[in-house]
């Protein structure tokens, strides 16, 4: 067998980590107010801030993004990530959440403080412009996917994960195969700062 060394070029980092769930938070998601989504699959919280009026988790969900950013991605301290929006999922027994997207942010992420068993998992989706292999033309069967070959990776979560990711990468939540209700946080990260230099330099306030 020749040696060989495969590179991965330009992976998407997706953080995966968890925040102990504390009784309050539950209480607070569970008594919010809630509006039916246009598409009929789940309820969104009519408060899109809602980690303002949570500010242990909003600093908790913070200090994670910061240990993303910095140490992981290495990102420069002249780049300030700052909480855009923020708020809460409801899926029923027999729910789910379609393929999409965040825009006009940079990073998102989601925090689950309950999520029964068989309540379904986070799906990212590979885009359709993202080319390897298995997208020239040829149907080719692999012996095993994996984060290389597959067009879908399920992130199992449970009660604590906190999931942060670029905002442009699709995902979805798989159907709540439970009896009971699935409540997720959903945020969204902006960018403030200085950026380029001389004729290039843009400010973000």
């Amino acid at each position: 067998m020749p040696e060989f060394k495969v590179h991965n070029l330009w992976p998407i980092p997706v953080y995966d980590s968890k925040i102990p769930v504390k009784q309050k938070w539950k209480d607070f998601i569970i008594n919010l107010k809630y509006d039916r989504t246009h598409i009929n699959n789940s309820d969104i919280s009519k408060d899109r801030y809602i980690l303002n009026n949570m500010p242990e988790l909003k600093a908790e969900i913070e200090k994670h993004c910061e240990h993303y950013v910095r140490k992981y991605l290495t990102v420069k301290p002249n780049t300030q990530f700052y909480l855009l929006n923020s708020w809460s999922n409801i899926h029923n027994p027999k729910e789910y959440s379609q393929i999409h997207c965040h825009v006009n942010s940079i990073l998102s992420g989601v925090y689950y403080p309950i999520i029964p068993k068989n309540s379904g998992n986070l799906c990212f989706h590979k885009a359709y412009n993202m080319k390897n292999i298995i997208d020239q033309n040829i149907l080719l069967e692999y012996e095993e996917l994996n984060n290389i070959t597959a067009q879908k990776y399920i992130l199992n979560v449970e009660e604590g994960s906190i999931v942060m990711f670029p905002s442009h990468l699709d995902h979805s939540v798989e159907r709540n195969n439970s009896n009971e209700k699935r409540y997720s946080i959903a945020f969204n990260f902006y960018v403030r700062g200085k950026f380029g230099k001389e004729e290039y330099e843009l400010e973000i306030k």
